[in-house]
């Protein structure tokens, strides 16, 4: 586990000029430049311990001007540092000097630097905060899950989460729009894959399956397609291959490149004699080469016989190209392999464009799967890239069907390279395979849908488990960043704490509601939505229509043996979330009929139904909430809080 952020008070007299210091202070970034020369800022900090991933208290005199944290340092003099918010400052008994916070005064700045870190909106102390974890090939690879109730912010915090493992401690440290566009770009090179797991998401989706064709003639064929784990993996394992020249150099890379682009698309080219032949695959892994005529459309007409160049005739050519240099005579091919001269002297050049062109490396996949078919070695070094694949929603797919032989693949000794190594035969390609260490695997999985207690138990060995439950304290600092009155701050925060409290005395703790949905509140109208939105449905959800349930969860008056205090119909003029009817049995039915009784009819109200009706009053709502509270006297509580919030909304 990664140590804690060391934490440092940085003087800004050793800093800048008097002048430049509240400048240098209010700057995002500063770099070294930013900086004069003659402080020598970078080396003095490097000297003293300070690394990229610590906190900078960058003090004038005895005030604490700004916090940053450093991204780059070294002893070369690169420097870079970015600012982070600072709501409280420790107050220092004296004016310090470059020398580390002590324990007892970091707790005093009440900033979210574990926010700032993973995208979530605040952490309670800076002192749990750990350093950007970044991968060491001398260490395992990371199989993570993250696990909790529904709206802890799981696949929020998964792409801040990803970017670490990518071991890259710029991005790391990357929030909000910054944290976006770092893993779009991510994404798009490929080094990080999303999938969510559903109940018909198989092996053959995640590994490899057979895809249907059909061709022009209505024939049906079938051909084996990589899974998305597949393609990740291999593609991660050409990271093994790099710096291989006689890998790269490869005949059978640059053949199948060739005979790949002419089966899609057949080539025009021309003989030593300036006659036009077109190139096609032919049977038995060769080459044909066609003479012929372009017409003015470039439409091409055969005249002849294909003539052809072989594979292993080309082989030999090849393995004899510092001889033939790039432009040799028909003459000198006809010396170094058998066949069709012209054939193999069209080719020949066509071989030597593929080798020039970067084509052949678009999908190292191809790469590393010929690799591990041929028994080529790999060898991953420090620093190689790293790959991520995000699976949401883990727990959804059957996991042992889907997984198949990856449950022991993916252990850190089983990868390739490894002491341990293990390759595997596809069941349905027949090809070699293996994972590679450069790949980490990060899920998250919902506690309400499956408890970890149900998993398989193969894989829970192989991964870990990181909880994320509902904290009322990013609420609480969610609210007062956005300027949300104390009223409403505090009562947001009540009903969320004793509905949760509710929810784990009446199911259990994997069923609460996530701090998630209510960080976007900033009136008594926003928390209205959020609970026809999203909690009411959720509480359903939950209790599978045992009402009296969900009202003992939302607060609602009922007696000893679960039946309501009091009926309230949707006109009722107090404010309440549920409706409950009385449906006698004479009135319903017409007669009194032995085997029936009355019941009650529970339901929510209009005004708390996605796209309902507005409520009467700020009053109403305020009952309604402070009854999920547990206040008796609502009336006169509800009152004092909309006062509370008319005032704060006063200039």
């Amino acid at each position: 586990m990664s140590s804690p952020s060391k934490f440092w008070y940085v003087p800004l007299k050793d800093v800048a000029d008097a002048d430049a210091r509240s400048a240098i202070a209010e700057r995002d970034e500063v770099f070294a430049d930013d900086l004069p020369a003659h402080y020598a800022v970078p080396g003095k900090l490097f000297r003293e311990g300070i690394r990229p991933g610590h906190i900078l208290a960058l003090h004038d005199g005895d005030e604490v001007a700004a916090l940053a944290r450093v991204l780059e340092l070294d002893e070369k003099g690169t420097l870079h540092w970015r600012r982070l918010p600072l709501l409280t400052a420790a107050k220092p008994v004296a004016t310090p000097e470059l020398s580390e916070v002590e324990p007892h005064e970091q707790t005093q700045f009440s900033v979210g630097i574990d926010a700032l870190l993973r995208d979530v909106p605040f952490a309670p102390q800076l002192s749990v905060t750990p350093e950007p974890k970044s991968y060491s090939p001398s260490g395992p690879p990371s199989n993570v899950i993250l696990y909790g109730p529904p709206g802890t912010g799981k696949t929020h915090s998964v792409r801040a989460r990803a970017l670490e493992l990518l071991g890259d401690p710029s991005a790391s440290t990357a929030t909000g729009e910054d944290l976006r566009t770092e893993w779009e770009r991510l994404r798009r090179e490929g080094r990080i894959v999303f999938c969510t797991f559903h109940q018909a998401f198989a092996y053959e989706e995640f590994v490899e399956g057979l895809r249907a064709e059909t061709d022009e003639d209505g024939g049906v064929h079938y051909r084996v397609e990589p899974g998305v784990f597949k393609r990740l993996a291999l593609t991660a394992a050409a990271e093994g291959l790099a710096g291989d020249e006689e890998a790269e150099e490869s005949f059978d890379d640059l053949w199948e490149a060739l005979v790949e682009s002419l089966r899609i698309e057949p080539r025009i080219v021309e003989s030593s004699s300036k006659k036009k032949y077109q190139l096609e695959p032919a049977s038995r892994g060769a080459i044909a080469a066609i003479s012929g005529t372009v017409d003015e459309d470039g439409a091409f007409e055969p005249l002849k016989k294909p003539l052809f160049a072989s594979e292993n005739s080309m082989k030999l050519l090849w393995e004899n190209r510092k001889q033939l240099g790039s432009s040799p005579n028909t003459t000198q091919i006809g010396q170094v392999a058998k066949g069709h001269v012209t054939a193999m002297w069209m080719v020949y050049r066509e071989l030597l464009e593929v080798q020039k062109s970067t084509h052949r490396f678009a999908d190292p996949a191809v790469r590393a799967q010929r690799a591990l078919s041929t028994g080529r070695s790999f060898k991953f070094p420090s620093g190689c890239r790293q790959y991520v694949l995000v699976v949401d929603e883990i727990n959804r797919a059957n996991i042992a069907r889907v997984f198949g032989e990856l449950i022991t693949l993916l252990e850190p000794d089983k990868r390739i390279g490894c002491s341990n190594a293990h390759i595997v035969e596809l069941p349905g390609s027949k090809l070699p395979f293996g994972v590679p260490p450069n790949l980490h695997v990060l899920g998250t999985m919902n506690t309400a849908d499956r408890s970890i207690a149900l998993m398989d138990v193969a894989l829970r060995r192989r991964f870990t488990f990181e909880e994320m439950m509902p904290d009322a304290s990013i609420i609480d600092r969610q609210l007062e960043l956005a300027g949300a009155a104390q009223t409403l701050r505090d009562l947001v925060v009540k009903v969320f704490e004793r509905l949760n409290t509710r929810l784990r005395y009446l199911y259990d703790r994997e069923h609460q509601i996530g701090h998630a949905y209510f960080l976007g509140v900033r009136t008594l109208g926003d928390l209205r939505q959020v609970f026809a939105d999203r909690i009411l449905p959720l509480l359903q959800e939950y209790f599978f229509g045992q009402w009296d349930k969900v009202a003992l969860a939302l607060g609602y008056p009922l007696k000893a043996e679960g039946t309501p205090k009091e009926f309230r119909d949707p006109g009722a003029t107090v404010g309440t979330l549920l409706t409950v009817s009385r449906l006698e049995e004479k009135v319903v039915l017409g007669f009194d009929h032995d085997e029936y009784v009355d019941q009650v009819a529970w339901d929510v109200h209009p005004v708390f139904r996605p796209r309902g009706p507005a409520p009467t009053s700020d009053q109403w709502l305020a009952e309604a909430f402070l009854e999920v509270v547990g206040i008796v006297d609502r009336s006169a509580a509800a009152a004092q809080l909309v006062a509370g919030l008319s005032a704060a909304k006063e200039p």
